[in-house]
């Protein structure tokens, strides 16, 4: 996982230069537990994505699937809104991932980017 070398020779010169390309990752590149950049894995705020497509956090449950390099959650809020009592919401989060290396990636929700990092022994 993570960049592949692109070698391209010239023909004139005769010099070999490398060209870094984005590797799509795979769906096994996201399994196990992630934390936001920063932040204690041992947070339950962290996330895990079961093989198989299973999202669990916190106050979260759902689904995440891996695609032509977006990322998408569907997900349901099992908080229960302290000042109103309402349980929460059904939502969708689906953006664009940026691979930054094998523990750590960034994934665009505009406006916000949510940047993770994998916990250790994952």
């Amino acid at each position: 996982m993570g960049w592949a070398l692109l070698l391209v020779a010239t023909g004139l010169s005769g010099a070999t230069v490398a060209v870094a390309q984005p590797v799509d990752p795979g769906p096994a590149y996201f399994q196990g537990r992630w934390a936001m950049l920063g932040e204690d894995c041992r947070a339950p705020t962290s996330w895990t994505m079961i093989p198989g497509g299973n999202f669990l956090s916190e106050n979260l449950t759902g689904t995440w699937q891996w695609s032509e390099g977006k990322l998408l959650l569907r997900l349901d809020d099992l908080a229960i809104d302290e000042e109103t009592g309402e349980a929460g919401g059904r939502f969708r989060l689906d953006g664009p991932v940026e691979i930054k290396g094998p523990d750590r990636f960034d994934f665009a929700i505009q406006p916000d980017l949510y940047q993770l990092q994998r916990c250790p022994g994952q």
